[in-house]
């Protein structure tokens, strides 16, 4: 087992971390986002008439995506009443000819709910576990040895650091099962 002092920072080492803390900021703020717009602080309510759904992958998992027409939900005023014919959605349940209640965020159509804002926060904590896990590589330079038991945190050990990184790694878990749990429930 390596020790400290043979831990090398590289260059290649610190683009990783970076280019990982990047990805987790970005998993995060979308999927914030995304569960802002889901519970209703965010976007704009309407509906949703689905006229087709496809699968993204061509087995039973993976994405699904309904098609279909927005209206904006109810308002005192009908004219220049907005719509949108080319709506897509992600959603098991729904099926054609099915009307979801859906709201429009910068990031494209949301199903309305509790539930779909917790599956998003799910995500949101997964972005966290991965800057949990690219934060230490990003600040040592120090990338995991193939084929060795050496660990993400060996190059940080015993610095403030390793604990800021070890308490996220804890934070996000848990974030993930609350959040997967609130979701299954609404």
């Amino acid at each position: 087992m390596p020790t400290t002092s043979d831990l090398r920072p590289t260059i290649g080492g610190r683009a990783v971390g970076v280019v990982g803390l990047l990805v987790a900021l970005g998993i995060c703020g979308v999927s914030v986002s995304q569960a802002a717009v889901a519970s209703g602080f965010l976007g704009t309510a309407g509906k949703l008439t689905v006229s087709e759904c496809r699968s993204g992958t061509g087995g039973g998992g993976g994405m699904r995506h309904c098609y279909g027409t927005f209206h904006l939900a109810e308002s005192g005023h009908s004219k220049g009443r907005w719509s949108d014919p080319h709506a897509r959605v992600s959603t098991q349940q729904a099926e054609p000819g099915d009307t979801l209640q859906v709201r429009k965020g910068s990031g494209g159509y949301v199903v309305a709910g509790m539930g779909p804002a917790w599956v998003c926060l799910a995500f949101a904590f997964l972005g966290l576990l991965i800057g949990s896990a690219a934060l230490p590589v990003t600040a040592s330079g120090v990338l995991p040895r193939r084929g060795s038991s050496q660990d993400l945190f060996a190059a940080v050990r015993g610095t403030r650091l390793d604990w800021i990184a070890k308490r996220l790694v804890l934070t996000s878990v848990a974030g993930i099962a609350v959040s997967a749990y609130l979701a299954w429930l609404f």
